[in-house]
């Protein structure tokens, strides 16, 4: 249950609402009484701000009060009475959060930059969170017009923010927290504020008065105009009827075409015109000669036709007149071919128009009514003109001439541009002595009442004979059009105005009220400073001590200088005897006594031409240890108003912050490994070589050295290893430079050397050479002898480039293709080789395509036991068919793959697709074994046998009909990791063969211990035999030895009959290579091979 006070509070901020909503609405400007300030926003959130949450049901009905008075006699609608005070709410609520978050409460509102917010940001947004719900949900509603929801939004919008900035100080004047700093102040708010909203509402009261004779002026010439446009219209169509009669009356006859073609162009611009019809006088007794001639005319079934009383049409009676006026000619006659024939004096409101022009030769209107040929809800008139023609002296009537009328189109047509005027009209008959005969399409147009609300205006109007009466009104019986600009500015300058007012009254009065308590504060602080003078002077000398600053001063006769206890420690000066100037320069170590006289007399100097004057120096001291020690010394010189001069400074022990500077340094410029420049560093010092040499025409250049198979250590041999072997490398390298070239650690194995001031390009390759030298010293690491290998690439300023990164970029493809070259190599740069980098990444990038789009393939190529000619062994071998290239060899992708890590994914699909072909020719030639190579970069992987065993499961194969290829360089130097790989691998039963042997670094000790079954020797010492003696002996001796281990030799690339007969008297059973066969396809396996033994 609320309280009493929550119930008073609610009722009293629902009654201040309501009556300052009533205030605004009744200064508001028409149309729409809007007014760019709502101070009953400002009253709401000053009250949430100080009541609470409790206050907002008092928002709420106060908002319902405003929305009722808006209404006036119509009353509110239920949307309105829901969404007007929900919108009040949420406005309160979002204003009391953003004073509470950006300001807080409570609070006095005097420093600028919580008036700055209150400006804009608080008042903005608060009312931009009512009026973002109120006015659409408003128009969603039906409250609000569709077409004003903008204006509507930002006016509420504006309304509000301007009324929190106005009255949000006004009500925390009289209620707000702390009480004593808002009371001291209510005064010098309200009333210059108060005084400021008077005058504007005076000013407003006159601006709406002169808005709403503006308006009412606009809106009768307004009304007038459309009421002539109408007229206008009316007597155009009568000038055309007029125009159809002379065509009739003057010509020697007319028939249908003529008359179609002399009609037909006014419809195009007249909207509403149904028809234009000849309707010839026919008497009773020329009615059968009439039809029978009509007849022959096209229109075999023609009768003239009366109009019945429902509506429809039927054969005419004898006529009343004594003859007919039947419309023969009837243009166009398509939508109108349901009135031919028809007799127009048969309808009650058209006879008498008829007579009346037959007597009187004059155009006349027929009174409303629904037309024939009516399909819609619209009433029609006709207009009738009677044809006269003087024929033997005497003036005969011929018949008339008619345009019937589609009156609703005729007047929106006429008065096309009346919605913009905010105007509704209504066109009537008042020729009767009954109500009027409505012309306009609106049903209640007619209704005696439809002039009852706002300003409207009659005016008369005489249409071929017939009186009419255009009736005006504006729209929602509203007269006024929005205010002009010159009133818009007005009034939002003026509630600007009041709310900077009120924003610099806050600002002032709180800066008064501020001023005061400051005069009281510093009051009460002046008894206490003295009694602190003391104390401060102990803790000073106290925070000297912990902080290492010692003050020393000049006295004022120059005579000595007054020191502190800790500057006479930091100096090592005596704490017992007077020290002098001269005492206090000699502290110092004596290569800085020049520089710190020079230092005394600049400040001192320096007052001669300002008052104030500063000298800095970092001197070396030693401690009563004998260490050197860095001190910083402050000197300021200083001029009294006497003239007298005085010096003064401060003594600091920086060593440790010098030393730690120092390491920075060193680690922002310097690789924490190798101790080398980094590249940043590096960097910097090439682009000022560069300068140099572009300005004494000298040569440099810029060599890029990256190490040979260095991941390979790095990873089999571990990070420690690589480490040392880089830290080794790095003085290796530097010894080889010349004084003042400089060498840098790019990152990873990544060198970089300048080389400056050169006689020729060919100095370059010298140190290149050089550096390549060091292969010959193999690095000793942990009992490994590693031999050192490295890519050198060479850019030359200025022919390869004329900056460093042009240089480095250029230097780096230089390198690229020294490894392709080999390795163990030096490149300088060429031209051509951007289209080889070019080519290079093109390739990579197909690569990781080909993957995706499935464009590898394997072939498989047979190992044959040449003593019974069997097929024991198919080898897998990778291949790629580009889409446009078409084959790619694999020396060009395979190592671009292992570069790039690729080789890993592609590995797994070779094993994956390798095992399906074994297992799919395992019926049709048992016992065969399938072998797949093992990249090195695969193999050293932690999760190779996971790897395997995912290969096995996904494709059924068995592991002892699976010979696995591992190269030679893989198992280098093998870790007891890739030992226990291998045994894990030869446990499933896999079949292990060592490939590329001879080509590797391998030790016969390592190969004794590896779990291997098979040697491939190397394709390369089979190719020159049997004519070449080394390769033969490699042969025979590779064959020999691995005779005594137990293990078998495959030949790889035999591709003639003498080098079978080699390899065969030599005990090698097991051959590879074109002699036998290519490789195949894999459905070629399906078939049983056989060769010659």
């Amino acid at each position: 249950m609320p309280t009493q006070r929550q119930f008073l509070s609610n009722l009293l901020v629902a009654a201040v609402y309501g009556l300052l909503g009533w205030i605004a609405v009744s200064a508001a400007l028409p149309p729409g009484y809007s007014l760019p300030i709502f101070p009953p926003a400002g009253l709401a959130l000053g009250a949430v701000l100080v009541f609470g949450r409790g206050v907002l049901p008092g928002v709420g009905i106060g908002s319902a009060i405003v929305q009722v008075l808006v209404a006036g006699e119509s009353g509110p609608s239920p949307a309105a009475l829901l969404i007007g005070p929900a919108a009040a709410i949420l406005e309160a609520s979002a204003g009391a959060w953003l004073v509470r978050r950006k300001i807080g409460y409570p609070t006095p509102l005097d420093t600028p930059l919580d008036i700055v917010q209150l400006l804009t940001v608080i008042a903005p947004v608060s009312g931009l969170a009512g009026a973002s719900v109120a006015a659409p949900l408003l128009t969603l509603s039906g409250v609000l017009p569709v077409q004003d929801l903008a204006s509507h939004w930002l006016i509420w919008w504006l309304g509000d923010a301007l009324g929190i900035v106005i009255a949000l100080p006004i009500t925390l004047a009289f209620i707000g927290e702390p009480r004593e700093d808002w009371r001291s102040r209510r005064f010098n708010l309200v009333v210059p504020i108060g005084v400021a909203m008077g005058v504007l509402m005076v000013t407003l009261w006159h601006l709406r008065a002169s808005e709403i004779l503006h308006a009412e002026t606009e809106f009768s010439r307004n009304s007038v105009g459309i009421a002539h446009q109408i007229e206008g219209r009316m007597r155009a169509q009568t000038d055309m009827l007029l125009s159809a009669q002379r065509l009739v009356s003057v010509s020697q006859f007319v028939d249908r075409r003529e008359w179609r073609d002399y009609v037909t162009p006014w419809f195009a611009n007249h909207p509403g015109m149904l028809n234009f019809t000849w309707n010839p006088l026919v008497r009773e007794d020329e009615r059968d000669r009439f039809v029978a001639q009509v007849r022959t005319e096209g229109f075999p079934e023609f009768e003239i036709l009366d109009r019945l009383p429902g509506g429809g049409t039927g054969v005419a009676g004898r006529p009343a007149d004594g003859f007919y006026v039947p419309i023969t000619f009837v243009e166009p006659f398509a939508p109108n071919a349901v009135v031919f024939g028809l007799n127009p004096l048969s309808i009650p409101n058209t006879g008498d128009a008829i007579r009346a022009t037959l007597a009187d030769g004059q155009p006349h209107a027929s009174k409303p009514f629904r037309l024939t040929q009516e399909q819609g809800e619209q009433m029609g008139v006709v207009l009738y003109q009677g044809v006269r023609k003087v024929v033997d002296g005497r003036l005969e009537t011929l018949g008339i001439v008619s345009s019937a009328l589609r009156m609703g189109d005729v007047i929106g047509s006429s008065a096309s541009g009346i919605g913009t005027l905010g105007i509704e009209l209504c066109v009537v008959d008042v020729g009767e002595a009954g109500p009027p005969m409505r012309l306009s399409t609106d049903p209640a147009c007619g209704d005696a009442d439809w002039l009852a609300h706002g300003p409207s205006v009659r005016i008369p109007a005489t249409v071929a004979g017939r009186p009419w009466e255009i009736r005006l009104r504006t729209r929602d019986g509203v007269a006024y059009s929005n205010p002009g600009t010159g009133t818009w500015a007005t009034v939002l300058a003026g509630f600007l105005s009041i709310g900077l007012l009120g924003a610099f009254l806050l600002l002032t009065t709180g800066r008064t009220r501020r001023i005061q308590e400051l005069v009281d504060l510093r009051t009460s602080e002046l008894a206490a400073a003295s009694r602190r003078l003391l104390e401060q002077q102990g803790a000073l000398a106290e925070a000297q001590r912990i902080a290492g600053l010692g003050s020393w001063q000049l006295s004022a006769d120059g005579s000595s200088v007054l020191c502190s206890d800790e500057c006479r420690r930091i100096l090592g000066l005596s704490a017992r005897t007077d020290v002098l100037l001269g005492d206090l320069v000699a502290s110092v170590e004596e290569t800085y006594h020049s520089r710190f006289n020079g230092a005394i007399e600049m400040a001192l100097g320096a007052l001669a031409h300002q008052p104030h004057s500063r000298q800095n120096l970092d001197c070396q001291v030693r401690d009563r240890q004998g260490h050197l020690r860095t001190v910083h010394i402050l000197i300021e010189g200083s001029r009294s108003g006497d003239g007298r001069q005085h010096l003064r400074g401060t003594v600091q022990d920086v060593t440790a912050a010098r030393d730690t500077e120092a390491r920075i340094r060193r680690l922002a410029d310097y690789d924490a490994l190798t101790g080398l420049p980094n590249r940043n560093y590096w960097t910097t010092h090439v682009r000022n070589a560069i300068a140099n040499a572009r300005r004494h025409g000298d040569i440099l250049a810029v060599l890029f050295i990256d190490l040979d198979n260095f991941k390979t250590i790095n990873d089999s041999l571990g990070h420690q290893v690589g480490d040392h072997l880089l830290t080794v490398l790095a003085q290796r390298l530097e010894s080889v430079l010349r004084e003042g070239d400089m060498l840098a650690r790019l990152g990873g194995d990544e060198f970089v050397a300048l080389l400056q001031r050169l006689p020729n390009r060919d100095e370059a390759r010298i140190v290149a050479e050089k550096l390549l030298a060091l292969r010959e010293r193999p690095v000793s690491v942990d009992g490994h002898e590693l031999p050192v290998s490295m890519s050198i690439g060479i850019a030359v300023f200025p022919d390869d480039g004329a900056d460093i990164d042009t240089l480095l970029k250029n230097a780096d493809m230089a390198m690229y293709d020294a490894k392709g070259a080999g390795r163990n190599a030096y490149q300088s740069y060429q031209p051509e080789m951007n289209a080889r980098a070019l080519e290079r990444l093109q390739l990579d990038h197909a690569l990781h395509r080909a993957i995706a789009e499935d464009q590898l393939f394997l072939v498989y190529q047979p190992q044959v036991d040449v003593s019974h000619g069997g097929v024991v062994c198919y080898e897998a071998l990778l291949r790629w068919r580009h889409p446009e290239i078409g084959l790619v060899s694999p020396d060009r992708f395979i190592p671009l793959a292992e570069l790039s890590g690729l080789i890993v994914p592609i590995g797994d699909w070779v094993m994956v697709e390798a095992f399906r072909q074994q297992v799919r020719m395992r019926e049709i030639q048992p016992g065969t074994m399938m072998a797949i190579n093992i990249s090195a970069i695969q193999f050293r992987r932690n999760d190779f046998v996971e790897r395997v065993h995912r290969a096995l499961e996904a494709t059924g194969a068995r592991p002892e009909e699976i010979e696995l290829e591992i190269t030679e360089s893989t198992l280098m130097d093998p870790t007891p990791e890739l030992l226990e790989r291998l045994d894990t691998v030869r446990a499933l039963g896999f079949r292990l063969a060592l490939d590329d042997f001879g080509t590797g670094y391998s030790s016969l000790t390592y190969l004794k211990r590896l779990p291997i079954q098979a040697l491939k020797l190397d394709r390369s010492f089979v190719s020159d035999l049997p004519g070449d003696a080394e390769d033969a002996a490699i042969a025979s001796a590779t064959l020999s030895m691995a005779s005594d281990l137990g293990i078998e030799v495959v030949a790889e690339g035999v591709e003639t009959a003498a080098q079978r007969q080699f390899l065969e008297a030599r005990g090698c059973r097991l051959m590879q290579g074109y002699l036998f066969s290519r490789p195949l396809e894999g459905d070629a396996l399906q078939t049983p091979l056989k060769f010659v033994a």
